[in-house]
């Protein structure tokens, strides 16, 4: 029956992180402010980029920064309640609570909370209030970076203004962008939590944090791999060269 009721929290955990990003931010601004919808024009894509493209760069500023905070904001306070409720947190770990494989933190508490940030990308990408389509995740991807490891961001950032530089393809740039962090990832749960050493609050500049747990490089691969799948029409337009180039509306 614990056991029931533990995959019931993840459950409603991954379900509240999906209605935040089910929430579709670039029609909202855009019909709202606009009088337009993007799913109109350009790439019928709800994000940032199109709704930059096709309203204007106010607006897919503004959109960008939404779709970001609908991942943070449901994500910190998750995590909030799930490590200063000790009801909830003793409820999530069991009576083993040195739980402790394959590095620090791998516990069902630590996944609650990532599961949040997950369903967050996922509500973006297919969203309930748009008949379960949406964006391609890119700005949600980086709310979920910017909320397990902000100050890693710096170091991507660049990254992505490069190859919009050398290639003038946003799509391009934001695959090479979160890719990389979807490495580092990977290289930070390696090096550090398979060494046995205890790095709470990670790349956080603070002691209070999230763990490094095999769920942070996982969830990060899992939502790479569903960002390539929504870019797959993108990919095939730049190996064609018909991509279409960086520019926004500036009316």
């Amino acid at each position: 029956m614990l056991y029931f009721l533990r995959f019931l929290v993840l459950l409603l955990c991954f379900a509240i992180g999906y209605l935040f990003g089910s929430i579709p931010n670039g029609v909202l601004i855009s019909k709202i402010f606009y009088g337009i919808d993007p799913r109109s024009a350009g790439s019928h894509n709800t994000g940032g980029t199109n709704v930059g493209r096709v309203v204007s760069k106010k607006a897919g500023i503004i959109t960008i920064t939404l779709d970001i905070l609908k991942v943070i904001v449901p994500f910190i306070v998750a995590f909030l309640l799930f490590n200063n409720l000790s009801t909830l947190k003793d409820f999530m770990l069991g009576e083993n609570q040195e739980f402790n494989v394959l590095g620090q933190g791998n516990t069902l508490n630590e996944l609650a909370y990532y599961l949040v940030a997950f369903g967050g990308m996922i509500g973006h990408s297919y969203s309930m209030f748009l008949n379960f389509k949406g964006g391609k995740i890119v700005a949600t991807y980086c709310g979920f970076a910017l909320s397990t490891s902000w100050t890693a961001i710096p170091f991507f950032m660049p990254i992505f203004f490069i190859t919009l530089k050398l290639k003038k393809y946003v799509s391009l740039s934001s695959l090479t962008m979160c890719g990389s962090y979807m490495i580092f990832t990977w290289i930070v749960y390696i090096v550090f939590a398979l060494c046995g050493n205890h790095i709470s609050g990670y790349l956080m500049l603070s002691e209070y944090g999230p763990h490094a747990c095999i769920y942070f490089p996982i969830l990060a691969t899992l939502g790479y791999a569903l960002l390539v799948y929504k870019h797959k029409s993108n990919i095939i337009k730049i190996i064609n060269h018909t991509e279409n180039t960086a520019g926004w509306n500036k009316k």
